[in-house]
């Protein structure tokens, strides 16, 4: 596979996970409550490192879940919820489609 094309699914997978976070935070409950391991597979090293950019860019956060040692409460941030809105309405991340246009650019 091409790198150009890996570079483009990946940079969709960050907005897919901030797209899903960001309608969960205008609901009831804020926050995704998920098992670790199915949010962070020791399998899946290419998740992994986009839960880890996401994280360390500061666009969401994983808080453990009292008296739940296997579960984390993921949200989305206000600076992730910027970074989604500002991507959003610059028709990045809309789709696959959108981002190749936006990469070609």
């Amino acid at each position: 596979m091409e790198l150009e094309t890996v570079i483009k699914e990946r940079i969709q997978e960050r907005f897919d996970i901030l797209q899903e976070l960001y309608t969960i935070w205008f609901t009831e409950n804020p926050a995704y409550i998920v098992a670790k391991k199915r949010f962070y597979p020791d399998a899946h090293i290419e998740r992994q490192r986009t839960i880890t950019y996401l994280l360390d860019k500061g666009f969401i956060v994983a808080d453990p879940v009292e008296n739940e040692p296997e579960m984390i409460a993921v949200s989305i941030t206000v600076t992730g919820i910027d970074f989604f809105e500002q991507g959003r309405l610059r028709s990045i991340g809309n789709g696959w489609s959108v981002v190749t246009e936006y990469l070609d650019e």
